[in-house]
């Protein structure tokens, strides 16, 4: 796999993703604030790009192939930054099931190592391809529990995306990955580890 620039090849890039379809990682600088980037920490998540060049993906304003999407405008700064993407990656053969009993007890596959993982709940997730597995970035709280997250900053750290920020811990008395009790939410099944991308980029490319 290799980074490619959407500011300098994203022509190139959606020529490639769309006769190419499927998960991709992508590495954008943090957002603040609306319209506000800072481009010295990147956000990294992987996102589900489809044939027609639409996107699924928990960042709001990340919704396809097109210049203005691709980019991150910064109003303050007078900037548009551009955003690398690294792919393509997809999931693996089923590695185990989390399951809540009926007495609230979780039992089952419980990933040991945390990070990125492939999943699919009975709850659609928050992005998902047409399998209805998606994923998820697990992180362990100051409460001990693990808690699953959308997105990760370019040091590995757990992050909630402003926009559509979300975080839940993976098991509840209520649910698997759901804290809110959501109706059918008690099986996760897991689909292995996703592969961490090649070293990350440097600064993001300003195109202004």
């Amino acid at each position: 796999m290799q980074w490619q620039s959407a500011g300098a090849d994203g022509g190139v890039f959606r020529e490639q993703a769309q006769a190419k379809p499927g998960w991709y990682w992508v590495y954008r600088p943090r957002n603040v604030g609306e319209r506000a980037y800072d481009p010295d920490v990147g956000v990294l998540l992987p996102v589900f790009v489809r044939a027609d060049g639409s996107l699924s993906s928990p960042l709001a304003e990340l919704v396809d192939l097109t210049d203005e999407s691709l980019t991150c405008l910064d109003a303050g700064r007078g900037v548009r930054w551009g955003t690398f993407f690294c792919g393509p990656i997809q999931p693996g053969e089923e590695v185990g099931v989390l399951r809540l009993t009926g007495d609230g007890r979780a039992e089952g596959f419980i990933p040991r190592r945390l990070g990125w993982w492939w999943c699919r709940a009975h709850a659609p997730l928050m992005h998902v391809d047409g399998q209805g597995v998606g994923p998820i970035f697990l992180a362990r709280g100051r409460d001990g529990r693990i808690w699953v997250y959308p997105a990760s900053t370019s040091d590995g750290g757990a992050l909630d995306i402003w926009e559509l920020g979300f975080s839940e811990p993976l098991v509840t008395d209520q649910g698997v990955i759901d804290g809110a009790g959501e109706a059918g939410r008690t099986e996760a099944r897991f689909f292995g580890q996703i592969p961490a991308p090649p070293a990350l980029p440097g600064a993001f490319p300003s195109l202004s």
